[in-house]
């Protein structure tokens, strides 16, 4: 029974756990609700898939055609 009073003694207070606890939940909930509203950007605020970028990126005088899927 002594083991396990000091095993309680090493343990922090209720208000250092729950600090910690706070610690993790809050930037999850900030990063949840960052990642629901990224996905109602207008679609130029989006990233471009990595083939449409390099149709994208021709000089002027060149043509789209020899891309085309």
């Amino acid at each position: 029974m002594d083991w396990i009073k000091r095993i309680i003694g090493l343990l922090p207070s209720a208000s250092i756990l729950f600090s910690a606890a706070l610690c993790v939940i809050i930037p999850m909930c900030f990063y949840e609700v960052s990642r629901r509203m990224r996905r109602h950007d207008p679609p130029w605020k989006q990233e471009m898939p990595e083939g449409e970028l390099e149709k994208t990126m021709l000089p002027a005088s060149s043509s789209n055609d020899q891309y085309e899927e």
